[in-house]
């Protein structure tokens, strides 16, 4: 998160904005001690634990672990969630590899709750243990790669001498808590995250507005409708941008669209359309896919009739969902982002409009006396932490390793499950691992917006760019891939062509594809593809792409 956004003010309620690590420090205190070991892994959350435990499985020598993180338990982000939030994808896709979290959840649809997810990483350290594994968990410490020391809960700083350094903190998820909001908060509002909606109450005609229209902000909404009893006339809710809500709803509940299947559905919908060449260029080519997924059950609309131009794979049933329509009087949108929020509680955009909330004045009170806001804009995978830092490999030459994404939906656990299986592989070079691991485009050169990035926008399938060093094993036709500075044809970038790619590699590759289909995380696995359907999904995905003038085969596109 950039201090330098002018308009910044950070209410007293949040949470002091913190990291997990930081890259260099200006100061090297000496360590008091110091202590090694094989691999150091820097982050407990979803993708270091899934490393970890992949690790400990798949390496040929047996390996001593150091994980660290700043929260004091194993857990990462869920540490800090909300009481009421719990997983959006099936428990049976999400955790490690070796253990099933389903086992651990009572959730009907498998939606492991907080406490249950926290539970289940908790056990893994004593199952790691009992197995005979050297796993040592350091909790409340702040790593310093500048040094390679930690200051642990004490206040002592210890040095650490690791074969390899792992960082899992990379895609760290921005959560309302710990990042404060873009917009500006005149005085006397009353500001929170969405934690503290438990302890607010409906008593006393007390009236909400819950700013962001994804995940965090239907939660919100959901959790004020159907546990707090709010009334609509009573709420307000800023959505920005309409979103495509994937459907968790029988035949089957258990499984999960995954981007293989979804560029599948836009290539079918596609031809079925008559193959138009302007929808390659504009947003058209992947609506389409929503569309047909939409005609199928399969995902859904916050408002009938209005088209969602964002898909960050949040999950409703169906009852979910018309609970969420029902709150359609309740939207606004249509007017972007709130730059602030006025010290009387009215709404100032950023084109410079302003809306006051319908019981604004309301017995001589401001809409600021009657109103909780409730921040719900911190986008999730904005990835705040790593923002500025800059695009790095996964696997450097100086032994550390980056976690990062490679897979799009859904994807955390089983990234951090890939790169580990790839670490394990003695027979691969350090430049043969990294060609394994295409990484999505870098966001777009330039100073940041004032109000942050938008993530899930979407746009063209041929969107977004990537440095010609990562070798694609399929580009974009050179007549309409993006000039690089030095006049070259970069290839094609977007995440979901990226995660294609990915695959299309990892399934040439002796032994992996074997892996990913026995792998509980891998979504083609969890959807019941075999391997031979799994490649064959891949292929006609590529051929299809070929066809539709999007991707040219690498004789072609050199």
């Amino acid at each position: 998160l950039s201090m330098a956004v002018g308009l910044l003010l950070i209410p007293h309620n949040f949470a002091a904005l913190s990291r997990l690590a930081v890259r260099s420090s200006p100061l090297v205190s000496m360590a008091t001690e110091t202590s090694s070991c094989d691999y150091l892994v820097v982050g407990a959350g979803a993708s270091g634990m899934s490393f970890v435990d992949t690790l400990l499985l798949h390496a040929p020598e047996p390996v001593s672990v150091t994980l660290l993180d700043k929260r004091e338990q194993p857990g990462g982000h869920w540490n800090d969630a909300y009481d009421y939030v719990t997983l959006h994808q099936p428990a049976r896709n999400y955790g490690v590899e070796s253990t099933a979290l389903e086992a651990f959840t009572q959730h009907p649809e498998k939606l492991a709750s907080r406490d249950e997810i926290l539970d289940y990483y908790r056990s893994l350290l004593s199952r790691w243990g009992e197995a005979g594994h050297r796993v040592s968990f350091v909790g409340g410490a702040a790593y310093d790669f500048g040094s390679a020391s930690y200051v642990d809960a004490s206040g002592s700083r210890v040095g650490v001498d690791a074969s390899k350094v792992v960082d899992a903190r990379y895609t760290e998820n921005d959560l309302p808590l710990l990042v404060p909001p873009k917009f500006s908060v005149g005085d006397g509002v009353d500001l929170i995250p969405p934690n503290q909606l438990p302890a607010r109450g409906a008593g006393e005609g007390r009236r909400y507005c819950v700013l962001g229209g994804g995940k965090t902000g239907q939660d919100a909404v959901l959790f004020l409708r159907q546990t707090l009893g709010v009334p609509l006339d009573r709420i307000a809710w800023v959505v920005p941008h309409l979103p495509w809500i994937t459907a968790r709803d029988p035949p089957s509940p258990l499984r999960q669209n995954t981007c293989i299947e979804f560029i599948a559905s836009a290539l079918e919908a596609h031809a079925a359309a008559g193959s138009p060449p302007s929808a390659l260029s504009s947003s058209a080519f992947l609506q389409s896919a929503f569309a047909k997924l939409e005609e199928e059950g399969k995902v859904y609309r916050l408002l009938p009739g209005e088209t969602p131009t964002k898909f960050m794979d949040a999950t409703l049933n169906r009852r979910e969902a018309e609970l969420l329509r029902e709150s359609a009087p309740s939207v606004i949108r249509g007017r972007g982002r709130v730059a602030s929020l006025s010290s009387t509680g009215d709404l100032v955009f950023a084109d410079g409009s302003e809306l006051a909330l319908p019981w604004a004045n309301e017995g001589g009170r401001s809409a600021a006396e009657l109103t909780t806001y409730v921040h719900c804009t911190a986008g999730a995978f904005n990835f705040g932490a790593s923002a500025a830092e800059g695009r790095r490999p996964v696997f450097s030459s100086e032994g550390e390793i980056t976690v990062q994404e490679l897979f799009q939906f859904p994807g955390f656990c089983f990234n951090g499950a890939v790169v580990a299986w790839l670490e394990c592989q003695r027979g691969l070079s350090l430049a043969q691992k990294n060609a394994l691991c295409e990484l999505p485009p870098p966001p777009e050169e330039g100073e940041a917006p004032p109000l942050g990035q938008v993530a899930g926008q979407v746009g063209p399938l041929s969107a977004g760019r990537l440095p010609l060093a990562t070798p694609p094993l399929l580009q974009a036709p050179a007549r309409t891939r993006p000039r690089c500075a030095h006049g070259a044809r970069a290839p094609i970038g977007h995440p979901l062509l990226v995660s294609l790619r990915n695959l299309r590699r990892w399934y040439a590759t002796p032994g992996m594809g074997e892996w990913l289909h026995g792998l509980r995380l891998f979504s083609l696995a969890m959807n019941g593809y075999s391997l031979a359907e799994g490649r064959a999904l891949v292929e006609k995905n590529c051929d299809g792409l070929v066809e539709a003038g999007l991707l040219t085969p690498p004789e072609e596109g050199r």
